[in-house]
């Protein structure tokens, strides 16, 4: 139904949240307001709100209701969490509700244990918490760095109640072994507060203790302890060295900026400095034509932050953000003591900005290139008429030069980029004379053979015409059955001004992509990847080939004696124009070889018009 003047005029003028809902009750648009009626009726004012959204988001509301809050604080924090729960798509979804994972440091355990774990909000349970990390991989790297260098326990509370002997751990150095009952409490809460030195971005600190502490050792005559501490400061050392983004100051700060593809597309960068020092960097993607950038950076700091994750002293932004002051005072709370959000405008924060946006712009860069890569898997799909979307396509080819030394091999790509890792590599065999259609159902025969532990791709694609289609298809039901993969041959263009044709099964004509479809393009990368790779494996196949019947049939002269006789002279035609007197002066190499080298080539009359040269 419409919203009427009379609703209007009953809305509250107290701080609160306002949810728009379409007709079928789903929640459109969440916004919060420190005069609800003020900034509701704003919407139906001509003129009262002309962001771009609001025109499309309006047609599509049909009813408005209310939640009332103490203070505008209050109804910041409430918004942040309606968006979480509903998703609205006039809103910015940040995170999705994901998890987001800390490290955790047990500081109320009498020898504490840092461990990884997995939350959407750090829990008030007096611990410490660190992070949260862009990954579980970044989590889990920092996690074994710090184990290296301050060796806490590892073992679960009950593990430790329960032990009767050292652990595996212990033995190997990995832990100062609390379980024994031996350890100075003292010394495990010296490398607790270096671990939280360390994960705070205070390394100066950190430094000055671990030298303080390693003096004190020696002094009262304790070497072991001294000689421990020296070690662990030379590895802390070390990893500060290799700190090189570094911005001479001592603040701990995070910059936000955001970056856009002036449509429907934002990326936002959070970088997090500790001690001037950047530790992390996290970027976030926001995909939705109905927003404004000054929207997204202002929902982006508010879900971020209201997520759990640290908050620092100083917040520095890429652009002004709408009511800064009570955002500062949301962060505050959080915090416990004072935030700051601005605008660099000069000094170092310019440049730590400026990296937060060229991080931003490279987010939006690679993303750009994802979806261009799926709009040309996508038209894959369309033109050869595929089930689904071909995510890992496999390219065949074989070479070969009048049958001789024939080979075949299978290029991998995956999401549009090569995954060399699956590249094969297959010598053909039983081949006299010239077969390429042979020779791809060998090819593919021997792939399928692998077809367990190298799962099949979404699209085989096969260089050549009908001929090859057709024997890689037999190839595929001699080891399939009839539910065989989506297969294509495709050949190449005739002349400069013909096109590709691509030859699917049990069709007679061939499809014809538009000249430059990006489908096209992705599958003619492809096509000339498994063109250079078999062109480089069989040059590599006939070279050897070459060495092999020059030198290799002489009787007695196996690859150790061939390997010194090459390296002595050079090449094969080197070897046979010198005299027996020099071939026996040779390490390993006796007359009688000599005399097996001479007789071999006189009988085979071998002309050498190439190099064959190997060193």
């Amino acid at each position: 139904m419409p919203i009427s003047e009379d609703f209007l005029k009953t809305l509250p003028t107290s701080p609160g949240v306002y949810l728009m809902a379409d007709r079928k009750g789903q929640v459109l648009y969440v916004g919060k307001a420190g005069n609800l009626r003020n900034r509701v009726r704003s919407y139906f004012v001509k003129g009262g709100d002309d962001r771009p959204k609001i025109k499309y988001l309006m047609e599509r509301v049909d009813a408005i209701r209310t939640i009332l809050t103490d203070t505008e604080k209050e109804a910041l924090i409430l918004e942040n969490n309606l968006i979480k729960e509903h998703r609205p798509p006039y809103n910015v979804t940040l995170r999705d509700d994901k998890s987001f994972f800390s490290l955790r440091l047990n500081v109320s355990h009498p020898f504490p244990r840092l461990t990884l774990v997995r939350t959407q909000r750090i829990k008030p349970d007096g611990e410490r918490y660190f992070g949260p990390y862009a990954s579980a991989r970044d989590a889990r790297i920092t996690l074994k760095f710090i184990q290296k260098l301050f060796p806490l326990r590892q073992c679960t509370e009950r593990h430790l109640a329960t032990c009767k002997r050292p652990c595996l751990n212990c033995q190997m150095g990995r832990c100062v072994c609390p379980c024994s009952g031996k350890l100075d409490p003292r010394e495990y809460a010296a490398m607790v507060e270096g671990v939280t030195l360390l994960l705070q971005g205070r390394s100066e600190d950190l430094v000055r203790n671990l030298k303080h502490d390693m003096a004190q050792a020696a002094q009262d005559l304790r070497f072991e302890e001294a000689a421990r501490l020296r070690d662990r400061l030379a590895a802390v050392v070390r990893t500060l060295e290799a700190q090189n983004v570094s911005f001479f100051h001592l603040k701990d700060q995070d910059v936000v900026a955001l970056a856009s593809n002036g449509a429907d597309l934002f990326a936002v960068e959070v970088l997090s400095f500790r001690k001037g020092n950047l530790l992390s960097g996290e970027s976030f993607l926001v995909r939705n034509a109905a927003l404004d950038e000054d929207e997204v950076l202002a929902s982006s700091i508010k879900q971020y932050y209201g997520s759990g994750a640290f908050v620092p002293r100083e917040i520095l932004i890429s652009r002004p953000i709408d009511q800064p002051e009570l955002i500062e005072a949301w962060l505050s709370e959080l915090r416990g003591s004072k935030v700051s959000v601005k605008v660099p405008v000069r000094g170092q924060g310019t440049r730590q900005v400026r990296l937060g946006l060229k991080n931003a712009a490279d987010a939006l860069t690679r993303e750009t290139l994802r979806d261009s890569t799926e709009s040309a898997l996508g038209k894959v799909a369309f033109r050869l008429h595929l089930a689904g979307i071909p995510k890992v396509i496999e390219g065949y080819d074989i070479s070969n030069i009048a049958g001789s030394e024939p080979v075949g091999v299978k290029v991998c790509f995956r999401d549009g980029k090569p995954d060399k890792s699956s590249y094969r590599s297959y010598k053909m065999q039983g081949f006299a004379d010239q077969d390429d259609p042979g020779m791809i159902l060998q090819t593919i025969a021997r792939r399928l053979g692998h077809r367990e532990e190298e799962p099949l791709p979404d699209l085989f694609l096969i260089d050549g015409g009908k001929s090859q289609l057709n024997a890689a298809l037999l190839a595929m039901k001699d080891a399939l059955g009839e539910q065989l993969p989506a297969t294509v041959a495709i050949a190449k263009a005739r002349t400069d001004d013909d096109a590709e044709r691509f030859y699917l099964p049990n069709r007679k004509n061939p499809v014809i992509f538009p000249s430059g479809d990006p489908g096209l393009m992705l599958l003619m990368r492809v096509r000339d990847e498994a063109h250079r790779f078999v062109h480089a494996f069989h040059t590599k196949s006939r070279k050897k080939a070459v060495i092999h019947s020059a030198l290799d049939d002489v009787p007695g002269i196996g690859p150790r004696k061939r390997t010194v006789l090459l390296r002595a002279f050079g090449s094969v035609q080197n070897l046979l124009a010198a005299s027996d007197e020099e071939l026996a002066t040779v390490t390993g190499i006796s007359l009688r070889d000599v005399e097996a080298i001479r007789d071999h080539f006189k009988k085979s009359e071998i002309g050498f018009s190439y190099d064959v040269s190997e060193q």
